[in-house]
């Protein structure tokens, strides 16, 4: 006897955004997520899982409540760039446009379940091919929506903002109104299509995405590749967003994570390794992801910086980071910087 699938699931992240469009289509949010069986309190840990339906399922209902057809699309434009964890720092140091995409979608599992995007090359324009299986019509529309402006923006981010689709494609009929869609591509938009998904002059693959210095590049290859190769419902996984969580707090060592799971430390030890990972592992590339964020997005002391990744001092972490990077914190920022002019 066949059991039930597993629920599909995305990080709370996705919600990001959510919140302003919601408002400015005169909606009440947090009871909206309600409405749907989401609990408001997930926004506090952006790694939370929830249900990747109950989300589908949030995007229709605020665009039938408020009367917007394209309320997806608003929700991912408040979202802004996604935020794919490691996945983004990837898609950010590969050489070419296409090798950015296919880390986005080989590795798009890490983040979302139920979603699957495929770049089809077969004939004389590139397509990125959306297929998204909701349990209603309306619900893939507003969820198409949201996706085909998430990966326009993870490709304006890659190669900058003037980037343009030659042509999107939604296989749906179009509503009465739909005013910010062709503002928002800035190409044509057709529909009662037979797929749903962007189309790209070929030229376009080949453009090499704003990147960091390539010491950096390879670096940032060598330490994240592991990463978002594992299983999004494994237990390493599980360790992992735990571990954030207690870097914030400060009290991330392997006992609290043992005890937090009701196992001793030699049983957390066992489990991890049937993933082929470790507690240090799991711990340095959550400390390699956090340091990298905060030297290239912000202009932080490094003081601070050591605190965000769990250093008492300042000495330790710069210590840290030249044996785990090669160079110094200062550097590594500065050659960032320069890659980024």
């Amino acid at each position: 006897m066949r059991g039930k699938p597993a629920p599909r699931s995305i990080r709370s992240a996705t919600l990001i955004g959510y919140f302003e469009a919601a408002r400015a289509a005169g909606l009440d949010p947090e009871r909206m997520l309600c409405r749907v069986g989401l609990d408001p309190s997930c926004m506090d840990d952006l790694e939370t899982q929830i249900s990747l339906d109950s989300f589908w399922r949030l995007l229709s209902e605020s665009a039938r409540l408020g009367n917007c057809p394209d309320f997806g699309m608003r929700a991912a434009i408040e979202r802004g760039v996604p935020n794919l964890g490691a996945v983004s720092l990837l898609m950010r140091e590969a050489e070419t446009v296409e090798e950015a995409i296919h880390f986005y979608t080989t590795h798009l599992a890490l983040h979302a379940d139920g979603t699957l995007i495929q770049l089809d090359q077969r004939f004389q324009s590139p397509l990125i091919v959306t297929e998204l299986q909701a349990r209603t019509r309306e619900e893939s529309f507003q969820a198409t929506q949201f996706c085909l402006v998430g990966i326009t923006m993870q490709i304006r981010w890659l190669i900058g903002e003037a980037f343009q689709p030659d042509l999107v494609s939604f296989s749906f009929a179009k509503p009465q109104r739909m005013p910010t869609v062709e503002r928002f591509f800035k190409c044509p938009v057709q529909f009662r299509q037979l797929i749903s998904g962007l189309v790209l002059n070929r030229s376009v693959l080949q453009r090499r995405p704003v990147t960091s210095a390539p010491f950096l590049r390879k670096l940032a290859r060598q330490q994240l590749e592991p990463l978002i190769k594992r299983s999004p419902g494994g237990f390493s996984t599980r360790v992992e967003r735990l571990l954030r969580t207690l870097l914030d707090d400060g009290n991330y060592d392997s006992q609290s994570v043992a005890d937090y799971f009701q196992i001793d430390r030699r049983t957390l030890s066992r489990r991890l390794a049937n993933d082929g990972e470790t507690f240090s592992g799991i711990l340095q590339r959550i400390r390699m992801e956090v340091a990298c964020r905060a030297l290239a997005g912000s202009d932080s002391p490094l003081s601070m910086i050591a605190d965000e990744t769990g250093f008492e001092s300042l000495s330790t972490f710069s210590r840290w980071f030249q044996q785990s990077f090669g160079c110094t914190a200062s550097r590594w920022r500065a050659c960032n910087a320069a890659g980024d002019a």
